[in-house]
């Protein structure tokens, strides 16, 4: 038995690391293009950054730490590396990897060659893939756990790895391990995961599946109530060609398991896992060895009183586990590097956190004060007394190309805030989880108190905004997502947080330690009524500061987002902006009135700008990126270009009014919701650039009562019905036609999934099918 846990880059992923350094060279040279080069880096865990002009562009590297398993030595590399290629400090995410910032595309093989030689490797860091799997942080040294959950979070990530059909699913594959049923790894609310337990004195695990934080959150339900440890391999798999089979790949925003499980709902979800589950137990599965451990203790520490946030009892009497927080989970090279050096000459471990943070492990007793009085002096922000005054965030719109607000600057600004307070009502508040966008990197859903970025627009400015999320929880059979209660002003929370601890400080039904007891009890109420007393938005003159984000000189903006690599973010403002031209266009035609008209080009000329990165309130400006994004790269027809001309005119005076151009202005806003409809989770519209040919075949789908589909093959057939349905008002019926095999079982059931109605299903005597549809 070793003294340290044993994890193996398998021979699959030093492969692929040798190919990734050949597509680098040709997408250097300009023999791949960046599309394609995209598909290929993003599941070795390469991102590009936002903010970098082309030609500058810069990258991240999200480095894989299975169940947050980390050596001193694989800090130190990445800490130089960090130095050497990057801007010099490392990120740790709330899924337990770490990140390295700012690279240049030509030196990341070289990286990931070094990673390879500290045995480390990002691959599985993005794209459709197994991603890092969870792992209780205290697993083997929590006195209250069922057994140590380590082996086998390495095991299941060696075996899961090097099997390439790993990084070709549907969507991600989100799995967890949690030691003890407080679920400190989130294992209710992944696609999959492992809860420790024991019967019968044998060790195994209660499953569960089809969980997962983002659209439609769910909490997993039970797959089993027990199977023992060496059948995590079995279980990984069967559900892996479950996700394989039934996941919708025609629609990345429905293409994650806990939608498989909402199309086939709940008891028909767990019968075909297990019809999967016994294929592969009458297989001769080639899993992995579990390699045990046991981490090296002298003889009982000293036992002192435990009265902080940040300190933990482990199982040998003793000797803690002292957790250590950076703000937005950043750590400079300078900083990192003198807390090695600290713990170079100690038998200390460390792991990540999904709290951002590092958990030092084996501590005794009598080397803890003088240990956190050493780390006090490289920075006073790593031992933080109450977990309230130091949040959660994700990297937001500083980094993150889907990101609306900046997210890291709320949380310093909170932070700031919350320690002018005394010490009483620093402790008062729970950790505060922030994401800055509905993207819910930040785990804002799962905190008893959560922020969700968000753009909204008041008197045609945007703003930051935020939704205030309460009542989330994590525990075995008590896991649920808080709830949105009120939208806040960015420039409002920080205040809204210190009100809030001077509220709660003088209740007294409060506890911080039943929060959500609290809410249940009336809390809630007060809660919502004093954040009420904080959404009042002044003109711009009055107060232009309200109209810009934490840390920012310019007006809030959604310039620079755009397209990303992983998911959606800008898709509630892009509605917004259809929804308001919609309603521009009905108010000109009930009130005949010409400007209303011209308000509604402008809005959907405006509404898919977003997308490209583009935000302006200039109406020219509008109508020029208009046409050079969409109309000159042939996704909106030229005859459109009329219409804009138009609009410059009545501007300008030249004409009257818009009414002769109604018709051409309605069919416009159909286009613009039309390609709305087409983006996929990564912002890019998922069909062919229209032409004089296509471009017919899209208007008959539009313009007709029938949308025939025959001969068109899957996926391509969905999508197309999607946009057939696009146009449509709600409860409007379509006739589709559709092909016997894969179309007929296939549409009709995707279509189920995205909450239209089907009415009926008829054979017709060409051997294909009609499908009668009622848009939602």
């Amino acid at each position: 038995m070793s003294n340290r846990p044993i994890f193996n880059i398998p021979a699959t992923v030093k492969e692929d690391t040798d190919n990734y350094r050949n597509l680098v060279d040709r997408f250097v040279a300009g023999d791949l293009d960046d599309a394609r080069f995209k598909g290929r880096r993003v599941p070795m865990g390469i991102y590009s950054q936002r903010g970098y002009e082309p030609g500058e562009e810069r990258y991240m590297v999200r480095v894989r730490v299975p169940g947050g398993v980390v050596t001193k030595d694989q800090l130190k590399v990445l800490n130089q590396l960090s130095k050497e290629y990057g801007n010099a400090y490392l990120h740790i995410t709330t899924r337990q990897d770490i990140q390295i910032h700012q690279l240049k595309i030509e030196d990341t093989p070289e990286v990931l060659f070094k990673l390879l030689e500290a045995g480390l490797s990002p691959r599985g860091g993005g794209g459709n893939t197994v991603r890092n799997i969870l792992n209780s942080a205290r697993a083997g040294v929590n006195p209250e756990e069922a057994f140590d959950t380590t082996p086998h979070n390495l095991a299941l990530t060696e075996y899961l790895i090097k099997t390439r059909s790993s990084f070709n699913l549907p969507r991600k594959y989100k799995i967890a391990f949690s030691s003890d049923p407080k679920d400190d790894s989130l294992a209710t609310l992944n696609d999959l995961g492992f809860i420790a337990t024991k019967q019968d004195d044998k060790r195994g695990f209660k499953v569960y599946g089809g969980g997962g934080m983002g659209g439609s959150s769910e909490v997993g339900i039970v797959l089993e109530e027990f199977v023992e440890e060496d059948k995590i391999f079995h279980v990984a798999e069967a559900i892996k060609r479950f996700f394989d089979e039934y996941g919708d790949r025609s629609n990345k925003h429905k293409a994650r398991l806990r939608f498989v499980r909402k199309r086939l709902g709940d008891k028909e979800f767990v019968s075909k896992y297990k019809k999967y589950l016994e294929k592969v137990l009458a297989e001769d599965l080639e899993v992995e060895e579990l390699k045990l451990y046991q981490e090296l203790r002298e003889d009982e520490g000293k036992k002192i009183d435990l009265t902080a946030d940040y300190l933990y009892t482990e199982k040998v009497e003793g000797y803690y586990s002292l957790e250590l927080r950076m703000e937005n989970g950043d750590i400079s090279y300078d900083e990192l590097n003198s807390l090695l050096g600290l713990l170079d000459n100690s038998e200390a471990s460390i792991r990540t956190t999904i709290k951002q943070g590092l958990l030092i492990r084996g501590v005794k007793g009598e080397n803890l004060e003088g240990l956190i009085e050493n780390i006090n002096q490289i920075n006073t922000n790593l031992v933080v007394a109450n977990m309230g005054t130091m949040p959660v965030s994700c990297k937001g719109a500083s980094t993150c190309k889907l990101g609306l607000c900046i997210s890291p600057n709320l949380s310093e600004a909170i932070r700031e805030k919350l320690m002018t307070l005394d010490d009483e009502l620093q402790s008062v508040l729970p950790q505060i989880y922030i994401s800055g966008c509905p993207n819910v990197c930040g785990q804002h859903i799962i905190a008893n108190l959560g922020f969700e970025g968000k753009a909204k627009r008041h008197n045609d400015r945007l703003l930051p905004y935020y939704a205030l999320f309460l009542g989330g929880n994590v525990e075995e059979g008590n896991s649920k997502y808080g709830e949105a209660v009120v939208d806040i002003p960015a420039k409002r929370i920080p205040d809204f947080l210190a009100e809030l601890a001077r509220l709660l400080s003088e209740d007294g039904d409060y506890n911080r330690a039943n929060f959500n007891t609290y809410l249940e009890k009336g809390g809630k109420a007060k809660i919502v009524e004093l954040a009420e007393e904080f959404i009042a938005i002044p003109t711009y003159e009055e107060d232009s500061d309200i109209y810009k984000d934490w840390g920012k000189k310019e007006d809030f903006s959604l310039a620079g987002r755009g397209p990303g690599e992983c998911g959606a973010g800008v898709m509630d403002i892009i509605q917004l902006d259809i929804n308001t031209a919609k309603s521009n266009y009905k108010k000109a035609i009930k009130e005949e009135d010409a400007d209303e008209l011209y308000k509604s080009i402008i809005n959907s000329s405006r509404a898919l700008l977003a997308v490209r990165g583009i935000d302006t309130d200039k109406d020219r400006v509008i109508l020029a990126e208009f046409k050079t994004e969409f109309i000159d790269k042939n996704l909106v027809d030229n005859h459109y270009n009329e219409i804009l001309n138009a609009a410059l005119d009545y501007k300008l005076g030249d004409i009257d009014n818009l009414f002769s151009y109604q018709n051409q202005i309605n069919n416009l806003i159909k286009r613009v919701e039309y390609l709305f409809n087409s983006l996929n989770a990564k912002l890019e519209f998922e069909l062919e650039e229209v032409s004089s040919d296509n471009n017919n075949e899209d208007k008959n789908i539009l313009d007709s009562e029938v949308a025939d589909l025959r001969g068109v093959k899957c996926p391509m057939n969905f999508v197309k019905a999607k946009v057939a349905l696009a146009p449509l008002n709600s409860g409007d019926i379509l006739d589709i036609y559709l092909d016997e095999g894969e179309p007929i079982v296939n549409v009709p059931q995707s279509l189920i999934s995205e909450g239209h109605e089907v009415l009926s299903k008829e054979k017709r005597e060409d051997g294909s099918y009609s499908l009668k549809v009622k848009k939602v």
